[in-house]
């Protein structure tokens, strides 16, 4: 059925905007298209500027720029047919020469059933009847003009089927007559106007009028039977007049009247029985009043049981009478706000079991009454705040079974009863914000004062909204979070921390707990406590905490807390610890480390040899043994694969024995070292032929010859040096000695070689070795295996 009703408009507008299409931009000499939906033109009539928008069958407006006359006969015509449209307004024009209804022609309309005239400049010339003369289908009319004082008494004699008039004029004279023709009137505004002086029978013939205002019409005065004939009015506006009293029964005539508004008067006071005949008055508004009233008579308000809106505010009220509302039980809604107040009598709301909301604000209330508040069972919502109230009794709210909303915000409330809602049962939403609020009450207990810090939501459950913001606290209660308060305010207090317990306490929080949070502004600790409660709370709940980034913690103060920080920290601390320790081994035993790396990278690419320790036996001369134990020995000693013997010769070594010695230099897979140097030439050499021992040196196997300049100098010596056998012999001062010597010794086989100025040849085997054999300048020493 709905999507019928839909397709059903949606036609209707389509068939509207078609009938739209078809008639926009009218030709028309004086006149441009400004847009097509609605149409507008813009025209210029003998240099007036006059724009005129409309939509078929709905509206036409035309808007006059700077027109003080206006020909209305050369206006284009807005349909092709004469139409009917529901309302046509004239905005700035002047008054035509002839009646509106020959410029509706002109225009295209056939009927309309509203006519707006205004004019906010002075209007010249003046309303006569020929200007409505042929309206009779007008039912609804406005006038505002300015510059008209007098409307003649038979204007309207031609719309006598009017149901809505509005006059705005100003300084506007109506006399009784006017209104005789328009006994159909149902509502009639006059406002802003000078009336202040109006006949007493000016509304006694409209017996249909239902609504009546007089809103800023300068009446400062009316008689008794002002309104009698009106029998029917249901609202009556006397807002923003001058009124400085009311006869006792000026509204006694009016026993159907639902709504009273008395805006911006000057009443001083009111009679006692101003309503007592207004049986069916619903609503009463009186506000803004310019002059104190201090008080209201007894019973004003009173036995009026169909009333339910009552609203009296800025009226300088003092003092309210205990029986102002008896007998009327059937209010909803009481507003006294913005007055001056200084208590309530107990019974001031008895029998008000169907009131719902109670303004009491902006008042000067310093205490509350226990059983103010005992009739009101069904209130849902009371305003205290802005009032100087510094306690509140347990039994205050107890009768409040469906309060839902409750604000006492700006009181000077220092202490409240633990049990003040304890019979209250609804999601409410309470404000106890801008107070001096710290819970700490003070107790003699075995003639001593003590100090008891019960809150007084520990029976509250399930709150919407508690707000404890702006007040004294310096510690939270365990109830704000466990009671499972939707939204929690306790921002600007004296707070350090969120949770009092350990943080494995966290368990007695229930299901339900805090979804928003406002905490800022407090002198919270910068503690791992507080952010690990609020990162419990957003875990576990997804709780929002609204403020977070106002909170006056270091960021690194807050990650510090998380487990995944620390860790961070541990490793990067840990990893900078063994990084400065291992540089500082390397830099102490580099020179180990590099013998150690070659050896391994050996071992790594020969993975089928046989793994066994080398045993390299040591000759040299008995002279040399401190620099063969002190220098040789201790830096092959180093190399783990290698096992070291020494053999000294004694300096009588005949020749017979030394070749002995040459041949049976070492067993197989051993290696000698001799440290060749003077001492040893004379120790070992001392007997036999140059040329010989020159010949078997060259023959001697796995023999590795170091020359080193110990003892005194020798021309024998000097010469075997300079021709040495570069292939197996070694300088003691050459720079790059362990670095060439262990590598070698450490093989089962190898092979001294070198060459002079000739590397095409050159084979290694080792990679960790380049570097060092390259450094040797000018010669290169290579091995193979």
């Amino acid at each position: 059925m709905t999507c019928k009703l839909i397709h059903v408009l949606t036609l209707a507008l389509a068939i509207q905007i078609i009938g739209a299409t078809r008639l926009m931009c009218p030709s028309h000499p004086n006149c441009v298209c400004g847009s097509t939906f609605p149409v507008e033109l813009n025209c210029n009539i003998d240099g007036s500027i006059v724009t005129i928008s409309f939509l078929p069958n709905t509206f036409i407006n035309v808007r006059c720029e700077n027109a003080t006359i206006l020909n209305y006969k050369r206006l284009p015509k807005c349909a092709n047919e004469v139409e009917t449209f529901k309302s046509v307004s004239f905005k700035d024009c002047p008054l035509p020469s002839s009646s509106f209804k020959d410029v509706l022609e002109q225009l295209g309309v056939s009927k309309t059933m509203s006519l707006i005239f205004q004019n906010a400049k002075n209007l010249s010339g003046y309303f006569d009847r020929r200007h409505f003369t042929g309206l009779r289908d007008l039912t609804k009319l406005l006038l505002s003009v300015t510059g008209t004082t007098q409307l003649p008494d038979n204007l309207f004699m031609d719309v006598n089927n009017l149901t809505w008039l509005n006059i705005r004029c100003n300084s506007i004279n109506i006399s009784e007559q006017l209104f005789k023709p328009l006994e159909r009137l149902e509502t009639l505004e006059i406002s802003h106007n000078q009336m202040t002086n109006m006949s007493t029978n000016l509304f006694s013939h409209l017996s249909f009028l239902r609504k009546l205002s007089l809103w800023q019409s300068n009446v400062t005065w009316f008689s008794k039977d002002f309104f009698s004939g009106v029998n029917v009015l249901e609202e009556l506006d006397l807002s923003s007049n001058g009124l400085n009293e009311l006869p006792t029964l000026i509204f006694k005539p009016l026993k159907k009247l639902r709504k009273l508004t008395l805006f911006s008067n000057k009443f001083s006071t009111l009679p006692q029985n101003l309503f007592s005949t207004n049986n069916n008055l619903e609503t009463v508004i009186i506000l803004n009043n310019d002059v104190k009233m201090k008080e209201l008579p007894r019973s004003l308000l009173g036995n009026l049981q169909s009333l339910r809106h009552i609203y009296i505010q800025r009226c300088g009220i003092e003092i309210l009478p205990y029986d102002l509302f008896v007998n009327s039980s059937q209010i909803t809604n009481i507003s006294l706000a913005y007055n001056d107040i200084r208590s309530l009598r107990e019974s001031t709301f008895n029998d008000q079991i169907n009131l719902l909301e109670l303004d009491l604000s902006h008042n000067n209330m310093k205490t509350l009454e226990p059983k103010l508040f005992s009739s009101l069972v069904r209130l849902e919502k009371l305003e205290l705040a802005y009032n100087s109230i510094e306690e509140i009794s347990g039994s205050t709210f107890s009768s409040l079974l469906s309060l839902i909303y409750l604000n006492m915000e700006h009181n000077n409330l220092k202490t409240i009863s633990s049990y003040l809602f304890s019979n209250n049962k609804q999601r409410m939403s309470i404000s106890f914000a801008y107070n001096e609020l710290h819970f700490k009450n003070k107790e003699v207990q075995n003639n001593s004062w003590t100090s008891n810090t019960i809150s007084p939501f520990a029976h509250t459950f399930n709150l919407k909204l508690l707000n404890l913001s702006h007040n004294k606290f310096e510690a939270t209660y365990d109830d704000w979070w466990i009671n499972g308060h939707e939204h929690l305010d306790i921002s600007y207090n004296y707070i350090n921390y969120l949770w009092n317990h350990p943080t494995s306490s966290y368990k007695t929080i229930g299901k339900k707990s805090t979804k928003q949070l406002w905490v800022a502004h407090n002198p919270l600790n910068c503690n791992c406590k507080n952010f690990k409660f609020l990162d419990f709370l957003k875990e576990h709940f997804k709780a929002q905490i609204k403020d977070e980034s106002t909170i006056q913690c270091s960021i690194w103060r807050k990650e510090a807390c998380n487990m995944r920080f620390i860790i961070f920290v541990c490793f990067i601390s840990i990893t900078a610890s063994t990084s400065t320790i291992i540089m500082l081994l390397y830099l102490k035993y580099r020179k180990n480390l590099h013998s150690m790396i070659k050896n391994n990278l050996y071992k790594v690419s020969h993975p089928n040899e046989v793994k066994q320790e080398r045993t390299v036996i040591i000759k040299y001369s008995e002279h040399d043994e401190e620099f063969v134990l002190k220098e040789i020995v201790p830096g092959l000693r180093v190399h783990k694969g290698i096992k070291v013997h020494t053999k000294p010769i004694a300096s009588d070594c005949n020749k017979e024995n030394f070749i002995k010695q040459l041949k049976n230099s070492s067993k197989d897979g051993d290696t000698t070292l001799v440290i060749f140097s003077p001492n040893y030439l004379m120790s070992a050499y001392s007997h036999v032929n140059i040329k010989k021992i020159r010949g078997e040196m060259l023959k001697a196997k796995k023999t590795v010859y170091v020359f080193t300049d110990m003892g005194t100098e020798n021309s024998i010596y000097a010469f075997l040096k300079e021709q040495r056998d570069r292939r197996t012999t070694i300088l003691w001062n050459n720079p790059n000695f362990w670095n060439i010597l262990l590598p070698v010794l450490s093989k089962e086989k190898f092979k001294l070689t070198f060459r002079v100025k000739d590397s095409v040849n050159a084979k290694i085997p080792v990679k960790a070795l380049k570097s060092d054999v390259q450094s040797l300048d000018p010669t290169c020493l290579h091995y193979q295996v």
